[in-house]
């Protein structure tokens, strides 16, 4: 397959670097600081899990449409570029283009399918402990894995070569039978740990060694599950002891959106927990901590009045 991974932070560049040491033909869409870096000395990992890889010579485009036509096209940016992107997307997408959402949320892919078909979308979970350091440098830090899976009448056949080419990177591949589900368990952590941590700037780790901190991130995470709950997925209550369990192993770890704040970036607030917000709204559910850290990520973003 052809791949253009589109954006290279953490996700994108962890995950294309390694498509590229695996040998595969992938392009790479970046821009500014990331885009001088990559064309000047390609991709580095710098892995406490992995080693250190060095993939010098990477293939970068400032656009979509300087890339060659993909047969699979990684979708890598924060969820708030997504909509942006489209665009640009459509100069390369064919009849058979598959586009994997490889980004934080539940919302993402519907933003893509609205615009390109369902028939052409792969929703996707993406955990990995990867922050972009400096531009075309990344830092990782605990164990990275993908689940794929197929929605809306996505030929789900197709989900084989997919997972194949992805599983060369050498990370645990999975086609998941509810990708729906596992979708909204990764969003209880993010939800609580991401969101927290970035409040306050301490690693997940520490928030955890706080009895106050512990207690709100089970609150919100509890909240996450009464919500998806209500929606008719699949949340249980051992997901909250599952995921504190998993942090405290990787406690090391800082969180993509810590990063994000220490650097002035924009925050995913709204794909992180606004959602939860929303559809406990919608659903008649209460999510007061959620309401409460939603208003925190607001307030604490750097274009915030």
């Amino acid at each position: 397959m052809t791949i253009l991974v589109y954006g290279a932070g953490g996700v994108g560049a962890f995950f294309g670097a390694l498509l590229v040491d695996a040998g595969n033909d992938v392009h790479f869409v970046a821009r500014g600081a990331p885009l001088d870096a990559m064309r000047r000395d390609g991709l580095r990992i710098r892995s406490t899990l992995i080693g250190d890889i060095h993939v010098p010579d990477v293939q970068v485009h400032e656009c979509a449409a300087a890339a060659p036509r993909p047969d699979l096209i990684l979708v890598c940016v924060k969820t708030y570029q997504t909509a942006g992107i489209l665009d640009d997307l459509a100069t390369v997408v064919g009849d058979a283009t598959v586009i994997v959402t490889l980004q934080n949320g539940v919302e993402s892919d519907e933003v893509v399918a609205a615009r390109f078909g369902w028939h052409r979308v792969v929703p996707a979970t993406v955990y990995v402990g990867a922050t972009l350091d400096d531009p075309g440098v990344v830092s990782h830090a605990a164990p990275a894995r993908i689940s794929i899976g197929s929605a809306h009448g996505f030929d789900s056949s197709r989900l084989l070569a997919i997972r194949d080419v992805l599983a060369s990177t050498g990370q645990p591949i999975k086609i998941s039978p509810d990708i729906q589900r596992e979708r909204w368990r990764k969003l209880m952590w993010n939800a609580s740990f991401n969101t927290v941590s970035a409040t306050t700037m301490r690693t997940p780790g520490e928030l955890l060694a706080i009895p106050e901190t512990r207690a709100l991130l089970r609150k919100i995470m509890q909240e996450v599950v009464d919500v998806a709950r209500a929606l008719g997925l699949g949340l249980v209550d051992s997901d909250v002891d599952h995921h504190i369990t998993w942090t405290e192993r990787n406690s090391g770890m800082r969180t993509s959106t810590m990063v994000d704040r220490s650097r002035g970036r924009t925050m995913e607030a709204d794909a992180l927990i606004g959602v939860i917000v929303r559809k406990g709204r919608a659903a008649g559910v209460a999510t007061p901590a959620c309401d409460a850290m939603y208003a925190l990520m607001v307030a604490s973003e750097p274009d915030a009045r």
